[in-house]
């Protein structure tokens, strides 16, 4: 970029990272344009961005600049381009500004007010009782403005609303703004830019998952794996504006590159494609990928997915994986992996879970296992469980080993490990059935289950 027409701006703070995800990423957009233009000087680059708006997408820009220059119905076309270079050449210039301290930068700095015209998600001039000072807006320094004006070309669409995602890691927050601003300007090549770029995603738990895939593909194994993905989705549009976040967090892109590694992706893969999770909201029914040649992993990894939705909002998918374990080999690595990284179980409790599991296995035949698999399915509380584990694991063993000096299950791992001062015993329960399930399936030995509950 051309940075010596003006020397009233602080070049580094159009690029700089700050705390607000939409700042950054209009910023990221704007260093595309600064790179793919280098010549230019930042009023032109504005001018690029408004030509875009205004000419490419007919100025449908009220998702984010409710009332600006550009979505205002009584200008014309090149009354727009010519208005909103007005504006940000008073920015420029320091028209208007009051001195201060930046709400987004934090730096002190010359201010102005910003509202529903030049911002999102920050009100209006309506209400100055909502803002510091009695301001009429919340006061941004121009580096911030310009940044939020490049927002539109960061960001994708979503089921009608715009979709910012943000990480911890700012090379990968920088990804997403990258790649939808590239994406654009593909699309004007190609003559068929109309607007935001629109993400074929049918939830944003389905675009967290299709963006991490990126990324894991993108990443070498040597680069840094502590990172958290979240996702916005808002809209600026109308009397209420709207911000819902959802968070894919450490330990969940931990999972989740653990279950993409060549030993267990396959695993991963039919068990997440499985008509009981996805949802096509096309047909507006569950499909799997499996009962029909024609769709294609392209296709349904985009659909709803409500292994997805659970995973991104906390709850466990541990119900998920015993009712598609019951029928089919899936890796227990995996459930090991869930439970001791997102659920947070004990390796104890695991480690005596499996203990419990070869043990119900081992000298018995499948009449007996099929029993003790309906009656772990029956417990439906803790103290059920517990009288199983009493009766059916610790005094059996003790039956059948007696000179054996070690308890299956000693006082200690009774309360500490299996039974802690938690509502962990479903949990506990599960993990036992699906270790049970994968035994079998490893014999070959197949068991009538009803479990109609577990199909919801």
């Amino acid at each position: 970029m051309n940075t010596s027409n003006y020397s009233t701006i602080d070049y580094e703070w159009l690029f700089k990272p700050t705390g607000d995800p939409f700042a950054n990423a209009g910023g990221y957009a704007l260093k595309v344009f600064a790179e793919t233009f280098p010549n230019d000087d930042i009023l032109r680059l504005i001018r690029r961005a408004t030509d875009i708006y205004v000419d490419k997408w007919d100025s449908k820009l009220n998702t984010f600049f409710l009332n600006s220059k550009i979505t205002q119905p009584a200008f014309k076309p090149e009354q727009k381009k010519e208005e909103t270079l007005k504006y940000f050449k008073s920015l420029i210039n320091n028209e208007n500004a009051k001195n201060g301290y930046c709400r987004i930068s934090g730096r002190e700095t010359s201010v102005f007010a910003a509202g529903r015209d030049n911002s999102v998600l920050s009100g209006s001039g309506k209400f100055v009782n909502f803002h510091h000072g009695f301001d009429n807006g919340i006061m941004l320094s121009k580096e911030i403005l310009i940044r939020l004006f490049f927002l539109p070309l960061a960001v994708n669409l979503l089921n009608g609303k715009v979709c910012v995602i943000d990480s911890s890691n700012q090379d990968i927050s920088e990804r997403f703004a990258s790649d939808n601003c590239k994406n654009v300007f593909s699309e004007i090549a190609q003559k068929c830019s109309e607007g935001v770029i629109k993400s074929p995603s049918a939830a944003p738990s389905t675009e967290l998952f299709r963006f991490a895939d990126k990324i894991i593909k993108a990443c070498d194994e040597t680069d840094d794996k502590d990172y958290s993905l979240n996702l916005y989705l808002f809209t600026n549009f109308g009397a209420k504006p709207e911000l819902d976040i959802y968070i894919l967090p450490f330990e969940g892109m931990d999972f989740y590159r653990f279950v993409n590694k060549a030993k267990y992706k396959d695993d991963w893969l039919k068990f997440i494609s499985t008509k009981f999770f996805c949802y096509n909201t096309k047909t507006k029914k569950r499909e799997w990928a499996g009962d029909n040649s024609e769709i294609g992993e392209n296709e349904f990894k985009y659909w709803k997915n409500s292994v997805y939705e659970n995973f991104i909002n906390g709850k466990s998918i541990l119900s998920d994986i015993l009712l598609w374990s019951k029928n089919n080999i899936f890796n227990f690595d995996i459930v090991k992996y869930y439970e001791l990284k997102v659920r947070k179980m004990k390796k104890e409790t695991i480690q005596k879970v499996e203990q419990m599991a070869d043990f119900i296995f081992e000298g018995n035949d499948k009449f007996s296992i099929e029993k003790a698999v309906k009656k772990l399915y029956a417990v439906d509380s803790s103290y059920d469980l517990r009288r199983y584990v009493i009766k059916d694991i610790v005094a059996k063993y003790y039956e059948k080993h007696a000179d054996d000096k070690q308890a299956i299950v000693t006082v200690d791992d009774y309360a500490n490990y299996l039974f802690p001062d938690t509502d962990s015993w479903k949990e506990t329960r599960d993990v036992l059935i699906i270790a049970l399930f994968q035994k079998l399936h490893a014999q070959n030995m197949n068991i009538e289950i009803e479990d109609d509950n577990q199909q919801n």
